[in-house]
């Protein structure tokens, strides 16, 4: 390949790694309902909820952003042209780049519940000091 000679990278490849994303999607989607199924008003996960399944679905999002990746990749290795590729592709990038950032939300809501049983167990402790006295 010279200079920006677009590639000749098959459909098929491209297809396989959309259709992979589009799977692991759809899995994640129902693994994230499964977790927070209080939000959406279940009183019952329909899958039981243990610390590899969690670790299942972070390596799940991994693979997602990964496959979109490449999918970007390969976009551009048919486009060849920085410019042509940002006026095409600009959603896919921004999502891309925004995607971890939404699961940074999710390491927040943890540490909030940390904070918050911090919080509890010093006001336990303070009561408790107090009735000693």
């Amino acid at each position: 390949m010279e200079g920006n000679e677009p590639s000749k990278v098959p459909n098929s490849v491209k297809n396989i790694v959309s259709y992979s994303a589009f799977v692991l999607v759809i899995v994640y989607l129902v693994g994230l309902i499964n977790l927070e199924y209080k939000a959406i008003g279940l009183e019952h996960p329909f899958l039981t909820i243990t610390d590899n399944y969690v670790l299942i679905l972070d390596v799940i999002f991994w693979a997602i952003v990964g496959l979109f990746s490449v999918e970007l990749f390969i976009s551009y290795l048919k486009v060849r042209n920085s410019k042509e590729f940002l006026r095409k592709y600009w959603l896919e990038i921004i999502m891309l780049v925004l995607m971890p950032i939404f699961v940074g939300f999710k390491l927040l809501k943890i540490t909030l519940k940390i904070v918050k049983q911090i919080k509890i167990g010093k006001t336990v402790f303070k009561i408790i000091h107090k009735i000693k006295k």
